[in-house]
């Protein structure tokens, strides 16, 4: 039996936009072997430990919530290690998606491997874990340099991230692959029965890096639309808006947004659409601008034919021009709140937008087009 492995110190499924990828590239990945074993954590009781679907096989690990992250990541290793140990005669491909996975893997030089770098744990882990010790942080760059090294392929859904990758950890650019993400075109939409009449959307996740408060802020200057509200669908717990809870009662903007939770895809892609327009306000920090990345929140407003209003990023201007998209300067609420202004108020120039922000979708975006570029970089691989 041939059997390939794509490994996640994620959980799968999820609300998260990591779960909408990961889904793509296990169902890519499956179709290039007798079983596909998706190594992924666990989360909760909720999900089984071990399911079947169809060809796919996942495995969960951990849904004890008192190991701390850094407890959690190691022992994630050794499972990851143990599974591709007892089978590592039958396993062509291992697909990784991050450094606690990865070192399982590459510890198998006869597997062929490919390094999937959404965003680097160096990087990324400061932001939830502020306190982290300079030294600590450059063991870390330590495991990403072994797991960039020792992986047959890199890919990566952002032209920045792979700059990154060649300049700070020395990388071939040719083993580098750029696959950004995608997104579904809906075929169809219904409003949701308790959408404002009329309301602008924030979607996603509530890191800091995102810039949600500097959208919170622009609000305070768009009062005089008095019938304006803000939808927040956050992909996170309820309990983790809390800290943004207490800036919306600072800024007495209680009555003007609304926040709703982990919606499923279809309700969610319902409020996107009949959203007048679609917020990313992504701050000018080394998350996005040095490491880089691929909001999938742009590729999925285009799919659904609203508007974006997004910080202009060079990782924004890799999906988006302002043909497509308007563009404003990142961390500035009240430049944020003219454009928003502009937009609600010449309906023409926001259809014309997202007009052509859809055709640039399904010239450029799709996940099929996406999936295909996977297809060929598995192909490279296994000949």
């Amino acid at each position: 039996m041939m059997l390939n492995v794509y490994a996640a110190y994620d959980v799968f499924p999820s609300s998260k936009g990591s779960s909408t990828h990961i889904k793509e590239m296990i169902s890519e990945l499956s179709t290039h072997g007798d079983e596909l074993r998706l190594l992924c954590l666990r989360g909760n009781d909720k999900l089984p430990a071990v399911q079947k679907h169809e060809n796919i096989l996942i495995k969960r690990y951990y849904s004890n919530e008192r190991l701390n992250y850094l407890e959690k990541a190691s022992l994630f290793s050794e499972e990851i290690f143990l599974e591709i140990e007892r089978n590592k005669n039958n396993i062509e491909i291992a697909h990784f998606r991050d450094i606690w996975s990865g070192m399982g893997i590459i510890a198998h030089k006869n597997i062929k491997s490919v390094f999937e770098v959404n965003a680097l744990t160096s990087i990324e882990l400061p932001y939830r874990y502020p306190n982290l010790t300079d030294d600590f942080l450059s063991k870390l760059r330590f495991l990403e340099q072994k797991c960039l090294a020792n992986s047959d392929v890199i890919i990566t859904p952002s032209y920045t991230t792979k700059k990154l990758l060649v300049s700070e950890y020395n990388v071939l650019e040719d083993k580098i692959k750029v696959i950004p993400n995608g997104a579904y075109i809906p075929e169809s939409f219904e409003r949701p029965n308790d959408a404002p009449d009329n309301y602008i959307i924030y979607f996603g996740a509530l890191q800091r890096w995102q810039g949600i408060e500097v959208l919170l802020k622009a609000m305070t200057f768009l009062q005089d639309y008095e019938d304006l509200k803000l939808v927040i669908c956050s992909s996170v717990k309820e309990k983790a808006f809390k800290p943004l809870q207490k800036l919306i009662e600072k800024l007495e903007i209680n009555e003007r947004v609304i926040v709703k939770s982990k919606l499923q895809r279809e309700e969610l892609y319902n409020y996107i659409h009949f959203a007048k327009l679609s917020i990313a306000p992504l701050k000018a920090c080394n998350r996005n601008i040095i490491q880089g990345c691929n909001p999938l929140k742009i590729l999925e407003s285009m799919a659904c034919g609203t508007t974006i209003v997004a910080s202009d990023l060079p990782v924004v201007r890799e999906l988006v021009s302002d043909k497509e998209a308007m563009l404003v300067e990142p961390d500035r609420e009240l430049d944020l709140a003219r454009c928003i202004r502009f937009l609600l108020d010449t309906p023409e120039e926001r259809i014309a937008l997202s007009d052509r922000a859809l055709k640039k979708m399904k010239e450029e975006f799709t996940w099929q087009i996406q999936v295909k570029k996977l297809n060929q970089v598995y192909e490279d691989l296994r000949n």
